[in-house]
């Protein structure tokens, strides 16, 4: 198998060399990946300036651009003509909950190559970024690595997301010390949840006003213990915050360029 990786944490991002290093036990491995931390960018494209790449001695390749632009370059231009079975993006530092796939990078990526007709999957680990006062290492991504490779290896998810085009599959794992302690997969559906402070307002050295924009990524974003009920009171189907709240690897599907018929309908009856 041939795989191509990006994130949102940038080329550095302990999450995507432990990502590198175990999907390359299964099979080659390119990385295209920003230069530095490119957070909530979705799937923005750079078309008012110019790219440039560097390759680091790792055999990485760097980007002074978005997650997507990455993902864009390498498959229209860097690597043109080849031919990836899948595109995998992460594993991102900390989760990628419901709503807020719609402002990560790390699914724009994704989304990007799924509009290129590749499938993709999207990856982050639940509690990333919180410990060690977030000086992560790659040993922190080494059990959410390997369960993904067991997902690629032991089931027959490419094959299904080959039938399913412009379906990008969020992946988000819990942050557990051992395999062990994963219960399960489960397939979901993306939840809802406001963050409790999405702007945090502050007074800059200058004296300035300034705001800081909030995606739960830090430890408000782990999911609430109260959760688990609503999972124990349903067990045909979860959220992707009650999944990992309960110990399980939650997988969501997700579409794009859906049209939902019953909007059509609705609004056909208005008098335009």
């Amino acid at each position: 198998m041939r795989f191509l990786i990006s994130n949102d944490d940038g080329v550095y991002a302990p999450g995507l060399l432990a990502l590198s290093q175990a999907l390359s036990i299964i099979g080659e491995v390119v990385v295209v990946a920003p230069n530095d931390e490119q957070s909530g960018y979705a799937s923005a494209l750079s078309v008012s300036r110019p790219l440039h790449t560097h390759q680091l001695p790792s055999g990485f390749v760097a980007v002074n651009g978005s997650p997507a632009d990455c993902v864009y370059l390498a498959l229209h231009e860097l690597y043109h003509g080849s031919d990836f079975d899948c595109v995998i993006t992460g594993i991102n530092s900390g989760a990628n909950l419901g709503q807020d796939v719609m402002f990560s990078g790390t699914f724009g990526a994704a989304l990007t190559a799924q509009l290129s007709g590749i499938p993709a999957i999207a990856t982050s680990l639940v509690g990333g970024g919180v410990k060690n006062g977030g000086q992560e290492s790659t040993s922190d991504y080494q059990v959410a690595a390997h369960e993904i490779v067991k997902l690629l290896t032991k089931t027959s998810i490419l094959e299904m997301l080959k039938s399913l085009p412009y379906h990008v599959l969020n992946v988000n794992i819990p942050d557990v010390q051992h395999a062990d302690d994963i219960r399960g997969r489960k397939v979901t559906s993306l939840g809802h949840k406001q963050a409790a402070q999405p702007v945090r307002h502050m007074i800059d050295p200058r004296g300035r006003d300034a705001y800081w924009l909030s995606l739960r990524k830090g430890k408000n974003e782990r999911p609430s213990e109260t959760s688990i009920d609503a999972v124990q009171a349903n067990q045909d189907m979860m959220t992707d915050y009650q999944a990992v709240a309960a110990g399980y690897v939650s997988l969501s599907p997700v579409r794009l360029h859906h049209t939902p018929t019953a909007a059509l309908d609705r609004l056909s009856t208005l008098t335009l």
